[in-house]
């Protein structure tokens, strides 16, 4: 990819009820439409609608989920092409967060049937935090701490149509130098519990430096993973990238992108327009780049 000067976001043409979209996980369901989760809301999904030059988000459409709400503190989203039918899986952050009350346990793994209007039947998958902090030993110490003290923060999701799994990608805990994800396998098609789920994996990769994964994008022709990368902890500094891992190679390679000091990027997903390949972000602070 040539070298780019710095990405800075351009602001949603509207706000989530006054709010700024706090905008993560990132699909395309249309021709024109990108659909992303705000991790302030578990009710809904969001809708944006592009140009015809898909250069130009012109309005968004909130869809909201019904028979389950989505999970707490909802980071991930990826889509799942089952028998043609559109299946979107959205994801937990999983991790452990204060209230001012105690203690809030972010779980939750949710199944959404697609469809282009409407409200979207979702389906909850109950225990999926237990299940993976007692197939993952060795996440099971930060599945008890919060995010900032080292704690299990899940950010990115994708699929990975080779394996037939759902790949969750780490922000923490980090180790320094390596980034980490968990793949899953998983019936989607199936009975939405965790006896659907096969036994994961632990796969990691070295980085310049200490840094968690903020969302990931898998190509379903190659398998490779495009990887948004950020600080780990709110307290780090390292600057938000974009990289490339191929899983069966023991590096990350970054990309000649960086962001504007102000972007606060968390989803990305590819699309192309005819030959050409694109890049979308969607930003935490309401906002979105098209590369």
């Amino acid at each position: 990819m040539a070298k780019r000067k710095k990405v800075k976001p351009t602001p949603f043409p509207e706000t989530n009820g006054g709010v700024p979209f706090n905008a993560s996980g990132v699909v395309r369901t249309g021709s024109r439409r990108f659909t992303f989760v705000d991790n302030k809301d578990s009710t809904a999904l969001f809708e944006m609608t592009f140009d015809a030059d898909l250069a130009v988000v012109e309005r968004i459409h909130r869809r909201r989920l019904a028979g389950a709400n989505g999970p707490g503190d909802p980071e991930g989203l990826t889509r799942v092409d089952l028998d043609g039918d559109p299946i979107l899986i959205v994801a937990s952050s999983l991790s452990v967060a204060a209230n001012g009350k105690g203690q809030r346990i972010n779980d939750g793994l949710v199944r959404v049937r697609y469809r282009p209007d409407g409200d979207l039947p979702a389906e909850a998958m109950t225990g999926f935090r237990e299940w993976l902090l007692a197939h993952v030993p060795t996440l099971a110490e930060a599945g008890r701490l919060e995010p900032d003290a080292g704690g299990l923060n899940v950010e990115g999701l994708a699929w990975d149509a080779h394996a037939g799994a759902l790949l969750f990608g780490l922000r923490g805990p980090a180790v320094p130098g390596r980034v980490a994800l968990v793949r899953v396998p998983v019936d989607v098609g199936g009975k939405w519990t965790t006896e659907s789920l096969g036994p994961p994996a632990v796969l990691s990769a070295g980085v310049p430096r200490s840094t968690g994964i903020r969302d990931l994008s898998c190509d379903a022709r190659t398998g490779g993973l495009l990887l948004l990368l950020g600080r780990s902890a709110s307290h780090d500094d390292a600057p938000f990238r974009l990289a490339t891992w191929d899983p069966g190679d023991e590096t990350v390679r970054p990309l000649d992108v960086t962001f504007h000091r102000s972007a606060k990027p968390e989803g990305v997903t590819t699309f192309s327009i005819g030959d050409e390949r694109r890049i979308l972000i969607v930003d935490d602070d309401g906002g979105y780049a098209v590369l």
